[in-house]
């Protein structure tokens, strides 16, 4: 084999290497959030959630995430506060059952950092969002990680005696863990 060929195989060794795609882990992944209910701290989660992710950092140009999260699927260890927030004042899941991102741009900051640039729709409406990304491996597996603050009203999520911020604070942080395998 000349220099060239093994030079050219070892950037396709590297390359594929560092490609991940449709290899989502989902009991490897998560999606959290907190917000605030008359200045307490709420916690909770989604149960179920799917991902059609390709991640090349070689080729960022050709990368993308669509994330479809199951809204009736919130976990808030209360049966009252899940079925208050899965209704037509909040979520409204039997109209809306699914919130989607899907990426528009992935841009790499340094080291193993990324911007995701996106569109998020909730309740049927789309919002622009940038979500800060970290990027590191686990044995085989590449772990995406981040989190990001929302304004549940941009998406009409607490309407009503809800949209009150005295009750409920607007901005929710939200927490995401994406696990793929190659």
């Amino acid at each position: 084999m000349t220099r060239l060929n093994r030079v050219f195989a070892a950037a396709l060794v590297l390359v594929a290497s560092t490609a991940w795609s449709a290899g989502f882990v989902p009991d490897k992944s998560s999606l959290t959030f907190v917000g605030k209910q008359m200045g307490a701290p709420v916690e909770g989660r989604f149960r179920h959630f799917d991902g059609d992710i390709v991640f090349n950092p070689a080729d960022l140009a050709h990368s993308h995430a669509r994330i479809e999260v199951d809204l009736a699927s919130i976990d808030l260890a209360s049966d009252e506060s899940e079925s208050e927030i899965k209704g037509k004042s909040w979520f409204h899941v039997t109209a809306h059952p699914k919130a989607v991102f899907e990426s528009t741009t992935i841009r790499a900051l340094g080291g193993d950092r990324y911007e995701v640039k996106g569109r998020l729709m909730v309740k049927g409406i789309t919002r622009e969002l940038t979500l800060p990304l970290q990027v590191h491996r686990v044995g085989g597996l590449m772990v995406a990680e981040g989190s990001t603050v929302l304004r549940r009203t941009d998406f009409n999520v607490g309407e009503g005696v809800w949209a009150d911020p005295d009750s409920v604070a607007l901005e929710v942080r939200v927490n995401y863990k994406m696990t793929l395998k190659s």
